[in-house]
This record gives structure tokens, C-alpha cells and sequence, in this order.
């Protein structure tokens, strides 16, 4: 897991769809070594609609049937287009978040996208969304198979690490 702490926002959160402003990412990388367990740990697939992915679908058809007025006959608007496979947080680690962090200026503490952000992002990971430092630290505490995150970068102090996973120790990073 990543700890980035930066002026960052949730495009679309899971409790309302709507933008999570926030200071701190939890990001869980899918893709590189010394994820995999915590990966395989939090994660699990889901299949999920998506209102954005069906209509990135019909404005393709429209495309097509615009080029190709002949073939507009043909072309199928299939709701099923608007299915698809992403990673989700396991529920347990869901409420585990719900029950460990808590509101912040009446706002929720935390969040996590919604499926319209997880099946159109761009990322290979997974987010935790937060308001504050010492619920993304527990978070990873909790959940991190080393404890503490793998990349540490604070942004507005220019504080990069990055943990040797042989010996748990933090090297400075570019």
C-alpha cells in the first residue's frame, strides 16, 4: 500500500456518486511486487453496471451509425455492454473503514469510488480516499502485510520514501 498525501479528490464517491475532496490517498497497486498479498487479501472481483460504460457504448453505435448509415440497421444497443468486471474492497475491509474511521467536519472520514470510477479509471489499483493521517496510518497498519505503506510521499513538504521490503527500512526516493 501507498501513502500519498497531496490536495487529491474522488472524482466519483461511492456514498453519493458525487466528488470526495480530501488530503490523503491509500492507493493498493495491483500490478507490482509487494502488493500481491495485500492484493489478494482486501480484494475481490465484482461485476457491476455502469451507467458511464453503457453510455460510452451508445455514443460509439451513434458514431457508427453516423460514418455508416447503411449498417445503422444492424447496430445492436446491448445494456449488457454496460456490465463489467472490476476489483472491489472485500466487505470486511469496507467495514472495517466504516467502524474505525470517523466523520470529519460532518462529512464522511473516508471513501471509496463509486463503480461508474472504478470501471471507467484509469488506474490499476485500488483507493482509499481520506480526510486524515492517522486513519490512513491504521488503515494500512491494519490491512499491509508490512505494516506501513511500501511508497510514502507527503507532496506539499516533498517528502518521498520508499520501503526496502527486505529490510523494512525506508530509503529516500526521487
Amino acid at each position: 500500500m501507498d501513502y500519498l498525501k497531496n490536495h487529491c479528490w474522488c472524482s466519483s464517491s461511492h456514498w453519493d456518486n458525487k466528488m470526495y475532496d480530501c488530503s490523503i490517498i491509500v492507493s493498493l497497486s495491483s500490478y507490482q511486487d509487494g502488493y500481491k498479498e495485500d492484493w489478494e487479501s482486501l480484494t475481490h472481483k465484482v461485476e457491476v453496471f455502469s451507467q458511464a460504460k453503457l453510455d460510452e457504448h451508445i455514443s460509439m453505435m451513434d458514431f457508427i451509425k453516423e460514418k455508416y448509415p447503411e449498417k445503422a440497421s444492424e447496430i445492436i444497443i446491448d445494456p449488457d455492454m454496460g456490465l463489467a468486471t472490476v476489483n472491489k474492497f472485500k466487505p470486511e475491509v469496507l467495514q472495517w473503514l466504516e467502524d474505525n474511521v470517523a466523520d470529519f467536519q460532518g462529512e464522511k472520514g473516508w471513501c471509496v469510488g463509486s463503480d461508474d470510477y472504478d470501471v471507467t479509471g484509469s488506474s490499476s489499483g485500488l483507493s482509499v480516499f481520506m480526510q486524515r493521517r492517522k486513519d490512513a496510518m491504521l488503515f494500512i497498519k491494519t490491512w499491509s502485510k508490512y505494516k506501513k505503506p511500501i511508497n510514502y510521499c507527503q507532496y506539499f513538504t516533498d517528502v518521498r520514501k520508499k520501503l526496502d521490503l527486505k529490510t523494512l527500512k525506508y530509503k529516500e526516493s526521487a
